[in-house]
């Protein structure tokens, strides 16, 4: 009983902290913010994936790539050679690519088209790559869930397409199983999550693959929101970029630093009870505003110390398998990338291997 109630007290003191306002404001030297962040020295080199978007410009991105302006809908090979060689300088292992479910099949091969596009790079095999897997389009919902619509043989055929690319010598691998990204995965609504994930993942076993799924859930969320969306399905879960904060939650931006690293570590701790591992999501920056004009959200413009104390917090949370995510590599709708650009160069190139990597 007293177990419960200090993980019920747990709970509610971590909520509390992210959702305080510009009216409620709790400030370095008041309380549980009056604390020096641990500095989590880089004895040993982390394993960095960056999420590589699939996009068309936006005109009001004003910064270019120092490659030049390109289209990010082609996956063309000629830029994907360039942007290996940048992720090699700044420590990049792999690289996630979106592929979304065949319940569209247009969407699907258009997703199919460019990785393999991307693939035919004559470098492509320097560096390692991950699907991200989006099944956002099957409209599932918590009234209409996935065995309701009869998609759970979709769902387990999707998977069951990745096998040629769990083949390239150059997918990424966690302790020999191959590593999948699930978007959105607290979305993932079902009768039972853990059934779902353990049919899908015998299917694959007997076709002799085994996986190491990462699920994602929206930023900002506490642990035990979505518990059961992950708990006996997945083997690690992360956050969507909390760079991303809402305009109303003032003090989440004067004091990130410190609301970051309470969270981060309270995910940690939380799903190792779990058998969990729970792996940290930075971003060097972010503008949603150059999407959407009348995003309600903080733009965080590029400023190396900033983002050295982001990468020092993801440090000291992150598991077993030391891997961090990057949102993202090029991202310029977003104002995410760390990609090369005309204004500072391979700056954050050099920042993200010197958090990460040894030498």
């Amino acid at each position: 009983m007293m177990k419960t109630i200090n993980k019920l007290i747990a709970f509610i003191l971590f909520f509390s902290i992210l959702s305080c306002t510009e009216d409620n404001i709790t400030t370095a030297g008041n309380g549980i913010l009056d604390y020096n962040i641990t500095q989590v020295e880089v004895t040993s080199n982390y394993s960095v994936g960056a999420k590589y978007a699939r996009f068309v410009r936006n005109n009001r991105v004003v910064e270019e790539p120092s490659i030049g302006i390109y289209n990010g809908t082609l996956g063309d090979p000629v830029v994907y050679e360039e942007h290996i060689r940048q992720a090699q300088t700044a420590g990049i292992d792999f690289f996630i690519f979106e592929m979304r479910s065949t319940h569209n099949m247009a969407q699907h091969n258009q997703d199919i088209n460019f990785i393999n596009g991307l693939l035919s790079a004559p470098n492509a095999t320097d560096i390692n790559f991950a699907i991200s897997y989006n099944f956002s389009n099957m409209g599932i919902n918590n009234n209409n869930n996935i065995e309701r619509k009869g998609l759970v043989t979709k769902f387990i055929d999707d998977f069951k397409l990745m096998i040629p690319y769990f083949q390239e010598s150059n997918y990424m691998k966690v302790d020999g199983k191959n590593l999948v990204y699930i978007f959105n995965a607290h979305l993932l609504f079902s009768d039972d999550n853990a059934a779902l994930y353990q049919q899908m993942r015998a299917a694959l076993n007997s076709e002799g693959f085994e996986l190491f799924l990462i699920g994602e859930q929206i930023e900002w969320t506490p642990t035990l929101r979505f518990d059961f969306r992950f708990v006996n399905g997945v083997d690690a879960v992360t956050h969507k970029t909390y760079a991303l904060i809402n305009v109303n939650q003032y003090d989440r931006s004067i004091t990130f630093d410190k609301f970051t690293d309470i969270a981060f570590r309270y995910h940690k701790e939380t799903w190792l009870k779990y058998n969990i591992e729970y792996i940290p999501t930075i971003s060097p920056s972010i503008n949603f505003k150059l999407d959407n004009p009348n995003s309600p959200t903080y733009v965080i413009e590029k400023d190396i110390t900033w983002f050295r104390d982001f990468c020092n917090i993801a440090r000291g949370a992150s598991g077993a398998s030391k891997i961090v995510i990057l949102d993202s590599f090029n991202n310029w709708n977003f104002g995410t990338q760390i990609e090369s650009a005309d204004t500072y160069g391979d700056q954050y190139l050099q920042v993200l291997r010197e958090e990460f990597k040894v030498n």
